[in-house]
């Protein structure tokens, strides 16, 4: 058994004692000298009165030092332990592994410090108890889970570490980090082994299929803190999601950035949201969201000459800020050089098969659509340069020039793009037998129907997500009364991106080398259907173009989460990529692709070109000449957002091997809590009152 004490009340109570003690003891000093020439009769009255009074007077000065006393201790926060501590219930030498969870909920506000910094200190704290001979190693609990520490018995090093650490911005995966403490319990040295974790109990972190993979270890104690226990509120509000896209169908271009917010609390919510380009607030409104609701925000912003935007949505101001603010970047689509091979010229330009595609392509100008098509016919298409063009289309094509497939297929091959739309010019059997290494579809026939619609089966398909649910129905109506049938060729790959309703399949992809080829099963003209002359033509067929060019590659894979990596797929040889610290990091392309893995940081990164003449192997600065070709956007996962925690019993019926036991951490003491014990303060302090009437009572007895 032993008593802590955790202030310096404590000696402020023992000087309290010894003052009246000092004081009495003077003043019967002082009535020993009384002189003795006093009358007789009063002398012997006042005797008789000292000694009816005396015991009294005794009694209330040692009531009265007893109440100091225990008032004194009462202010020092006294522990009674009716054992020695966890960590300490034996003074052999043990092992632990210490798990502290680093995940982002850990950065929980709690007045001006974070959950993960109370955890660090708890752990340094507990480091002081640990008996000597004793060795211990950490593993922080963040996805990927990892030993960050092995075996050591060094303390001053192993506090040193400790304290150097820092919280991630991860999720939590306490399953796997529980299968590596496992395995280092499993190596340890000591015959006495022990576990603890230090952690919010955040539900998400505990998946019960990993759990099964810990290997046995009997009668091995767990002990658990839980530092949520420390937090008075908890995380209330987050940004699930931001996504851009551009209007087409404006002359004057325009960004509309729709984000997704979620209420994690129990009680309706009025927030403010912001909008915030290039630092700076652009728009804030006031939202309204009801308790456990997730609702939706649409801010809209002009383009101005078609500059990057880079920005955030921030929503209200909780105890965990990390995942009240998402980061987006868009990048208008940069101008994409595309032929256009017109197989079926006519007299009058409006007869002609790229009369409505050459309007669709470039409805206003360049800078308006980053699109600029050059026409040209069959004759003048051994002239042109495709290495010039990110796009050809192949526009109702009966074939083409001698030997000029093998041309085709090169360009595809070295990354160019290649869409072909079908019509009454083409010739099956010529693609079936000349274009074999590029299509993997042989052309059946011309099916002649009275009318057949565009199905859509899901709309997650990259050029299908900037449409919203109405231009979806309004394309559904399209009538077309003429399509190509197809039929797939043997060990040939493609996927189906759209149907008909008869189904037939009405866009097919594959990929070739590093090319994309596109096959449209009707025409892109009036010819067989009247798609070229509704609103939804427009981004439909800009959106394709952009997307076999992957050019819509920056915009649907920008958003990232923490810890996956970046990849740049072009011909560059090296790549330089700035992170949101100011950081340059240089990337290497392997094989026609970079990959970029540094990505643990919330916030938006910048990509370079390097000038070809760079040959260095590091980089400090942006050498001249670089050029900046996109950005991307790492953000958190917000399933880590949940303030939901798992229980004590669940904990338990996935370790059933283990003794687990799960406390709340006391940080205000030098000392730490002691199992089995039990907090004075409030037992002293009803003493006292006690006391107090105790002495009332004699006091008006007397």
């Amino acid at each position: 058994m032993s008593l802590n004490f955790s202030s310096p009340f404590f000696l402020f109570g023992l000087f309290g004692v010894s003052v009246p003690i000092l004081i009495h003891l003077l003043t019967r000093r002082q009535q020993k000298h009384v002189r003795f020439s006093a009358v007789y009769l009063l002398f012997q009255s006042q005797k008789r009165s000292v000694k009816t009074s005396s015991p009294n007077r005794l009694l209330l000065l040692f009531l009265r030092c007893l109440g100091i006393a225990l008032f004194s201790l009462a202010l020092a926060n006294p522990f009674l332990s009716l054992g020695n501590s966890e960590v300490l219930r034996n003074n052999s030498p043990t092992s632990y592994v210490f798990i502290v969870d680093n995940s982002f909920s850990m950065r929980t506000q709690v007045k001006e410090k974070t959950l993960f910094d109370l955890a660090t200190q708890f752990l340094s704290k507990l480091l002081t108890q640990i008996p000597d001979g004793s060795e211990f190693s950490l593993v922080l609990a963040s996805q990927p889970a990892h030993i960050s520490q092995g075996w050591i018995k060094q303390k001053d090093s192993f506090d040193k570490f400790v304290k150097n650490l820092k919280p991630s911005y991860q999720t939590t995966d306490m399953g796997h980090t529980l299968v590596k403490a496992a395995n280092l319990l499993k190596n340890a040295n000591n015959k006495e082994k022990k576990l603890i974790i230090l952690t919010d109990l955040d539900k998400n972190g505990w998946d019960e299929e990993v759990f099964s993979e810990i290997g046995t270890l009997p009668n091995t104690p767990l002990q658990i803190y839980n530092f949520s226990s420390l937090s008075f509120k908890r995380n209330e509000i987050a940004v699930e999601s931001v996504q851009t896209h551009q209007e087409f169908l404006a002359r004057s271009p325009i960004l509309k950035i729709r984000s997704t917010i979620k209420n994690y609390s129990n009680e309706n919510q009025r927030l403010p949201v912001s909008l915030l380009v290039d630092k700076e607030l652009e728009k804030e409104i006031l939202l309204d969201i009801s308790a456990g609701q997730t609702i939706s925000e649409e801010f809209s912003i002009p383009l101005r000459k078609g500059d990057p935007i880079q920005g955030q949505i921030k929503v209200g101001d909780d105890v965990l800020p990390t995942d009240s603010r998402r980061y987006f970047s868009h990048h208008p689509n940069q101008n994409i050089k595309v032929l256009v091979v017109d197989g079926d010229p006519g007299t009058v330009s409006h007869q002609s098969e790229s009369f409505y595609l050459e309007r669709a392509l470039n409805p206003f100008s360049v800078s308006a659509s980053h699109i600029d098509p050059t026409i040209s016919t069959l004759a003048e298409l051994p002239l042109r340069k495709l290495s010039d063009f990110a796009v050809v289309i192949l526009a109702n094509v009966r074939e083409l020039p001698i030997g000029y497939e093998l041309e085709l297929e090169s360009y595809v091959l070295r990354g160019g793009a290649l869409i072909f739309g079908m019509g009454n010019q083409i010739d099956a059997k010529y693609y079936n037998e000349k274009l074999g290494n590029l299509l993997p579809i042989t052309l059946k026939a011309i099916q002649n129907i009275e009318k057949t619609h565009l199905l859509f089966r899901s709309t997650e398909h990259p050029v299908m997500r900037a449409f919203s649910a109405q231009a979806i129905e309004e394309m559904k109506e399209i009538s077309f009364h003429s399509i190509y049938t197809i039929q797939a060729r043997d060990g040939k790959n493609f996927k189906v991106a759209n149907w008909f309703t008869n189904q037939n399949p009405a866009v097919i992809e594959t990929d070739s080398g590093k090319g994309k080829i596109i096959l449209f099963l009707s025409s892109l003209d009036r010819e067989w259907n009247d798609f070229p002359i509704q609103p939804t033509f427009l981004p439909w067929i800009q959106r394709w173009t952009q997307y076999a060019a992957r050019g819509l590659e920056n915009i649907v894979h920008q958003n990232l989460l923490v810890g996956e990596p970046y990849h740049q797929n072009k011909d560059q040889d090296q790549w330089v990529v700035e992170t949101p610290k100011g950081n340059l990091h240089l990337i290497t392309t392997a094989d026609g692709q970079a990959t970029f893995k540094k990505t643990q940081t919330p916030g938006i990164y910048r990509v370079f070109e390097l000038p070809e003449k760079h040959t260095q192997k590091t980089i400090s600065k942006l050498p001249l000449g670089s050029q900046p070709i996109g950005t991307f956007t790492i953000n958190v996962d917000t399933k880590e957002s949940s303030p939901q925690k798992i229980s004590e019993e669940n904990i338990k019926t996935f370790l059933p091997n283990l003794k687990v036991t799960i406390k709340s951490p006391e940080l205000n003491g030098s000392n730490l809590p002691s199992a089995g014990g039990m907090l004075l303060t409030t037992p002293l302090f009803l003493l006292v009152v006690a006391i107090l009437l105790l002495e009332s009572w004699m006091i008006r007895r007397e």
